[in-house]
């Protein structure tokens, strides 16, 4: 594919500058180093006020693909990983700790009149075969395509949702690091970009549009276009387990929920609220859809809908957390009835009922339900 590079010198440098800070006094004598996601970096480096055991570093120059070597090199306490860890990283005694998940938003230039596209169309644009707005009942104006790097998930996650098995178009414009695309978008007429929504914070000049009718949240379970956040670390290693353990405490799970929905909340059907009932879990293996990342292929559980019983949605379950991630998800419910519409390995509808009990994990396998159709 070619591409324009745009990078930002300000940025690079501003980082390598936070990276090289003094110690804090009241610092423990333990050095933590974090390598990788920048999205994930976001978290780390908001830890450093926040985390008293070990000065904290925090590089996101290589993105995602970069912190996976960087732990399995034993160059990096930590990993961070904007994507399920492939298993190549984990069968080498790497340890993937899920912090929960983001939304990748699309973003336009702020003056551009466009509330919302489906992934048809993002999949015209950002494979070039649409060129201008005006073929999308827009202002007669050229399409400017801004992507992150192939190094950041972010990268390979909105192709999976968007183009699927198609690459992105020559006519793409490659924005290093993740959180310039801001810039950009709202720098360029007729932009649209894509980045994780923590990095939309106090930007302007852009706006966040929705995708298949759904507004782009971490906590819109609807929403198309989200992914999972991992740390990556060794057992070994007693400084990135104290940081990883602290990640998932109370203390840590509150500062990652300042941008993030947390792993505590992941599969949640809605927040925690007082005078709520006592709930159970559901597990549903559904007919596995293939994918395909480079060579190697994967089978992610397909989606479905919990519904009331007399058939009124209250919910899409996506089933995995990314095109990789070959587990269901475990959805919290409360106590009652469901009626539960999926689709078979034969394409045909079906619909069944369950029953969630208080603190009871229900797990239904659609193939031996059906009989394997």
């Amino acid at each position: 594919m070619t591409t324009t590079m745009v990078r930002s010198t300000f940025l690079q440098l501003t980082l390598v500058l936070v990276s090289c800070r003094a110690v804090p006094e009241d610092a423990g004598s333990d050095r933590l180093s974090y390598v990788g996601s920048s999205t994930v970096g976001l978290f780390m480096a908001d830890a450093r006020g926040e985390y008293e055991r070990s000065a904290i570093d925090v590089d996101t120059s290589s993105e995602s693909a970069g912190g996976e070597k960087a732990v399995l090199e034993g160059r990096a306490n930590l990993g961070g990983t904007a994507r399920v860890p492939p298993m190549e990283v984990l069968k080498k005694g790497v340890v993937a700790t899920l912090l929960g998940r983001d939304a990748i938003a699309v973003i336009v230039n702020d003056k551009l009149p466009v509330s919302g596209l489906t992934r048809e169309q993002l999949s015209g644009i950002f494979s070039g075969r649409l060129t201008n707005w005006a073929e999308l009942l827009g202002p007669d104006l050229p399409i400017s395509r801004f992507v992150v790097a192939n190094t950041s998930a972010t990268y390979h996650v909105f192709q999976a949702a968007v183009l699927g098995t198609q690459p992105y178009g020559a006519s793409c414009t490659t924005v290093e690091p993740d959180s310039d695309i801001p810039d950009v978008v709202g720098g360029t007429e007729g932009a649209i970009g894509c980045i994780s929504m923590a990095f939309l914070n106090g930007r302007t000049g852009v706006r966040a549009i929705s995708v298949d009718g759904e507004k782009p949240a971490a906590t819109n379970f609807d929403y198309p276009i989200y992914r999972p956040l991992y740390l990556l670390w060794r057992e070994s290693d007693a400084t990135a387990k104290r940081f990883v353990d602290w990640a998932e405490s109370d203390e840590g799970q509150r500062l990652f929920m300042k941008r993030f929905v947390g792993f505590r909340v992941v599969a949640s059907l809605k927040p925690e609220a007082e005078g709520r009932s006592a709930q159970g879990y559901l597990i549903v293996k559904t007919a596995p859809e293939e994918t395909r990342d480079g060579d190697l292929y994967y089978y992610p559980h397909g989606s479905y809908e919990i519904c009331r019983p007399d058939g009124s949605r209250i919910r899409r379950v996506a089933n995995h957390l990314s095109p990789s991630d070959e587990q269901p998800t475990r959805v919290r419910l409360d106590r009652g009835t469901y009626l539960v519409r999926t689709r078979g390995r034969d394409g045909g509808r079906i619909e069944f009922l369950v029953t969630i009990e208080p603190e009871v994990e229900l797990v239904v396998d659609v193939d031996q339900l059906v009989g394997n159709r």
